[in-house]
């Protein structure tokens, strides 16, 4: 539960233009008048209206724009492409395309209001000679040595400009440079999802051609990579490209092509967003369209892209102040917070179960339960199937059997089922979709860079990767050959209890119920079903040391013992519902939902509390149901005082550290609303609207 970036992701929200004219597939607007989409629709110059501490980067502001280095204009091109890739959506949502494309415009003059306000801003904080952005330029273009992209940096000065600044004025310190790296790999990865897009259309291959089995739910973060990870060479540059078909693949760096894409497939779907460039008239004639990068539009989108970077620089050194707050006399404000909303849901929920359940069902990461009521709680549910036969037998037997007789026939029924591990779906001939890798052992694991390489890949959590796939999988003529294990419901048990309590490094008990299959009635005329008979064994993995503040914290006995549980989930369950749930099933102490054996099992491990199991039938199955997590009632956590709460607030998994990160998210994110909000009100008058040049798009209707 990697939150450590977030908060800084929530900076700009008005975002880049981002491609859409490239490749949407959206046919509303005919471009037969290049002429008529190059229209200035509207202007953006704040720099004779900046005051107080940034008035001292007026003139120099004002010289970037006198000279075109910075862009005041926006195109009418600019607002039909949001159109496409947003505005759309508000028409279908009923808005009128009058008020829609009125909405835009506001984005876009926004948008330049914020990259402005932003570039005064460290033009204001430089403190190098007068001429060092001249001279940065002057190097930086003396370092291109491919004549047609230098011509193009001149040609669009506004990027050496926006890299200047934001590399801290030009620094060549790594992490620096990284800042521009960032906004190049996020613009080319953001090329190649649009080309993978359109080339998915192209692509025949079938399911054998990649030899897919089956489809199979992969853990959150399967393969994931770092939302800051940027691919660089050991000399120090990008390595990563956009894979056009016209340049060789093994030339893109750490671009991953799509399942089935071949040379033709990808040069296709360049060609296709080609084509679309062009009728927008953002090709320009001599242009060498067999290298994206050497493209008008390529320049255009990096200068866009950059200043909404600096824009996010900014919004982050103002986060930072803001966020600083937060630590003050040793977490104050965050415990203030904190108890703040144990209150708010005390009064909340504790008189009202029904709003105590509906929060139940919304709790995440950043939406917190810091109040419970009694014996609610949530479980893991790992459902063993009746095969398509045998719940053909059993429907068939429905109709012919009652009570006891039909309880039976189930038992028969279950005891002739089979377990099979369902992860063959992770293995593929195609890179890209293949999950599986061999280890030391000769067996097969997954996800293997989750768990050695978290400098590029986010940590997998609630899922232990230890549990190799259970049978035999060969590669034989370029296809994946599988013969999964049976597991029948106490072979499974076996491997249950042995992988938990080994993962979690704890004990364990476990016992049969020797009134299974006994009595399944409490009275003579069969009114009162005896769920006790249902059980048909049960247990506890020792991890009851584990307090609710530490639920997701990796050191923990209890979350060692859930991450194996939900592993074995991934595995062998059908009951996809659960997959990838925050902390598995909600479960209340009164009537609910689920079928009546699987609910009496499910309340009664959430009494018995975390570590605790159960293993019971219904018609869909064997149930392996495992509780996760408990409410004793009141408080759940048990802090009371801020040096309690802090105590663990620097260890990853800890409540007090989650919730420490969900509030700087928070912070941040309330911060970037004020000011944004507060720039564009302060400079309303710097825009001015040429409402005659996309007069015909407000008049749709």
């Amino acid at each position: 539960m990697d939150m450590k970036h977030t908060w800084k992701k929530a900076g700009a929200l008005v975002l880049a233009l981002g491609l859409t004219l490239g490749a949407t597939g959206c046919d509303f607007f005919v471009p037969d008048n290049v002429r008529d989409l190059k229209q200035v629709v509207a202007t953006v110059d704040i720099s004779d209206d900046l005051s107080g501490d940034k008035a001292g980067a007026k003139a120099k502001l004002n010289k970037l724009i006198e000279d075109e280095e910075i862009s005041t204009k926006i195109y009418k091109r600019e607002l039909v492409s949001l159109f496409l890739s947003s505005g759309y959506s508000y028409v279908q949502s009923g808005y009128s395309y009058k008020d829609t494309f009125n909405m835009l415009m506001d984005s876009l003059t926004g948008r330049k209001i914020l990259v402005q306000y932003a570039l005064a801003h460290y033009i204001a904080k430089d403190t190098n000679e007068a001429d060092a952005l001249e001279k940065y330029k002057a190097e930086e273009l003396k370092a291109v040595t491919n004549a047609k992209e230098k011509a193009l940096l001149e040609a669009h000065p506004e990027v050496l400009t926006m890299k200047y600044y934001l590399t801290d004025y030009g620094s060549k310190d790594a992490e620096a440079e990284k800042a521009y790296y960032e906004v190049e790999y996020q613009l080319k990865s953001s090329l190649n999802s649009s080309l993978d897009s359109a080339e998915a259309s192209y692509v025949k291959a079938s399911t054998d051609e990649h030899n897919h089995n089956s489809s199979r739910t992969t853990p959150t973060d399967a393969n994931a990579k770092k939302a800051d990870y940027v691919p660089m060479t050991d000399a120090g540059a990008l390595d990563y490209d956009v894979y056009t078909g016209r340049n060789a693949l093994d030339s893109c760096g750490e671009y991953e092509k799509i399942a089935g894409s071949t040379k033709s497939t990808r040069m296709k779907a360049y060609n296709a967003f080609l084509a679309n460039l062009q009728s927008y008239g953002l090709i320009k004639e001599g242009e060498n369209a067999s290298y994206i990068t050497q493209l008008n539009y390529y320049y255009e989108e990096l200068s866009s892209a950059l200043g909404m970077a600096l824009v996010n620089k900014y919004y982050e050194e103002l986060q930072d102040e803001a966020i600083k707050s937060l630590t003050d006399d040793g977490y104050k404000k965050v415990f203030e917070e904190y108890t703040t909303l144990l209150k708010n849901q005390e009064n909340a929920y504790k008189n009202n179960r029904t709003a105590f359940e509906s929060a139940m069902e919304s709790v995440s990461d950043n939406a917190f339960l810091l109040y419970g009521l009694q014996n609610y709680g949530y479980v893991y549910n790992i459902l063993l199937p009746f095969s398509q036969t045998q719940s053909q037998m059993y429907s068939a037997a429905k109709s012919k059997y009652a009570d006891e007789k039909l309880y039976e026939y189930r038992e028969n029924l279950l005891a002739n089922v089979q377990a099979k591990d369902l992860r063959d779906a992770w293995f593929c001939t195609e890179e890209a979709e293949h999950y599986a890798y061999e280890g030391e052992d000769g067996k097969y694991y997954f996800f293997e860079e989750n768990f050695t390489n978290n400098d590029k890949f986010e940590k997998m959590t609630h899922y232990a990767g230890n549990y190799p796939y259970n049978g035999t999988a060969e590669l034989i003529d370029d296809e994946w050959k599988f013969d999964a294990t049976p597991l029948a419901i106490d072979d499974f048990m076996d491997t249950f209890v042995d992988y938990v309590s080994t993962t979690a490094g704890v004990s364990y008990t476990r016992e049969d119920n020797a009134d299974y299959g006994k009595d399944y009635y409490l009275d003579e005329e069969k009114t009162e079903v005896n769920y006790d008979a249902f059980i048909y064994s049960k247990g506890k993995f020792d991890v009851t040391e584990t307090a609710p503040q530490d639920f997701f914290n990796p050191a923990k006995d209890a979350y060692k013992a859930l991450s194996a549980v939900n592993e074995l989930m991934f595995a062998y369950s059908t009951d996809t519902g659960c997959l990838n749930s925050y902390m598995g099933y909600a479960v209340n102490a009164h009537k609910t939902s689920f079928v009546p054996e699987f609910e009496y099992a499910a309340q009664m491990v959430v009494k018995q509390g975390v570590g605790h199991y159960a293993v019971v039938p219904s018609d869909y199955g064997w149930h392996i149901i495992y509780c996760s997590y408990k409410f004793n009632g009141g408080p759940v956590y048990s802090f009371d005082s801020k040096e309690a709460f802090a105590e663990d607030i620097e260890t990853e998994g800890t409540f007090s550290y989650m919730f420490y990160e969900a509030l700087k998210a928070t912070s941040a994110q309330t911060q970037s609303n004020a000011v944004q909000s507060a720039l564009i009100k302060e400079f309303d008058g710097s825009v001015e609207l040429f409402t005659d040049a996309y007069e015909d798009l407000l008049e749709i209707e």
